[in-house]
C-alpha cells in the first residue's frame, strides 16, 4: 500500500506487486486514477482517504510506504497517520520525512510538491505505533531521511 502519489503505485503494479494507494485530496486521486487508467490498471487502485483513518483491516499490507505528506499535518494528525500506517502493515513502514533532529527550514521541492511549512516527526511517534526504526539514510543534502521501520 502506498500512502500518496499515483505513480509509485503503477510503478509497483507493473513490478507485479499488488499495490493501492491513498489521498486526501480529490485533484490527486482524479489524477492518480487517469495515470493508472492510461496503462491499463485498475482506477479504484487510488482511493480518497484520510491516512489517520485507512479504510483496511489489521495487517492488510506487508508493506505501508509514504512519499513526505505526512510531514505537512498537524503533529496530532502526523502521530495518528504513523500509527494507522502501523495498524495496516504486517511487516513494515517506509518513509521518507523529516525528524525532530533537523530542526529549521525544509527547502525545495521534490515530485512538484512544495515542502515548505512541515511538522517534523517525533522519533517517539514511531515507537508509540508499534514499530522500530530499522535504517536510515539521510538524503537530499541531509533534510530529509528515509527510514525503514519494522513491526515490533
Amino acid at each position: 500500500m502506498c500512502c500518496g502519489g499515483g505513480q509509485l503505485v503503477l510503478e509497483m503494479l507493473c513490478d507485479r506487486l499488488d499495490a493501492w494507494g491513498i489521498d486526501r485530496s480529490p485533484r490527486m486521486v482524479r489524477r492518480a486514477r487517469q495515470l493508472l487508467r492510461r496503462h491499463g490498471f485498475d482506477p479504484q487502485r487510488i482511493l480518497l482517504a484520510d491516512v489517520a483513518h485507512l479504510p483496511f483491516a489489521d495487517g492488510q499490507f506487508d508493506s505501508v510506504l509514504s512519499g513526505g505528506a505526512i510531514a505537512l499535518f498537524n503533529p496530532a494528525l502526523q502521530q495518528a497517520a504513523i500509527a494507522e500506517m502501523g495498524r495496516v502493515a504486517r511487516r513494515q513502514v517506509r518513509l521518507l520525512e523529516s525528524f525532530e533532529k533537523r530542526k529549521g527550514f525544509y527547502w525545495g521541492r521534490l515530485l512538484a510538491f512544495s515542502f515548505d511549512g512541515m511538522h517534523p516527526i517525533p522519533p517517539a511517534a514511531f515507537h508509540a505505533a508499534g514499530l522500530e526504526v530499522h535504517a536510515e539514510w539521510d538524503i537530499f543534502g541531509g533534510a530529509f531521511s528515509y527510514l525503514r521501520c519494522r513491526k515490533r
